[in-house]
């Protein structure tokens, strides 16, 4: 285990800091920095997900453009990359 040296904290959270339970908060900040972390992987995850997946609906839409029966399924999907990079302008 290692020890905290400082840290600087905004008004609200030092308020917070101070109604915590004496011997409970390392054990408090420490989950917080874990979920935190584990948050922001999780996040980063789902965005190169999402990332993908427009990449996916970007290439149907290029393959079946062409041919009529599926003009309205590849409107439909284009409207879905809106202020996407991957969004297809006509």
């Amino acid at each position: 285990m290692s020890n905290l040296i400082s840290a600087t904290l905004s008004p609200a959270a030092m308020q917070l800091y101070k109604e915590m339970q004496r011997g409970e908060k390392s054990r408090i900040i420490s989950k917080l920095i874990v979920e935190g972390h584990t948050i922001n992987k999780r996040l980063e995850d789902l965005t190169k997900g999402i990332n993908e997946r427009n990449i996916q609906i970007s290439r149907v839409i290029w393959e079946l453009k062409d041919n009529p029966i599926h003009r309205s399924l590849c409107t439909d999907l284009n409207e879905l990359l809106i202020g996407t990079i991957h969004h297809q302008y006509d």
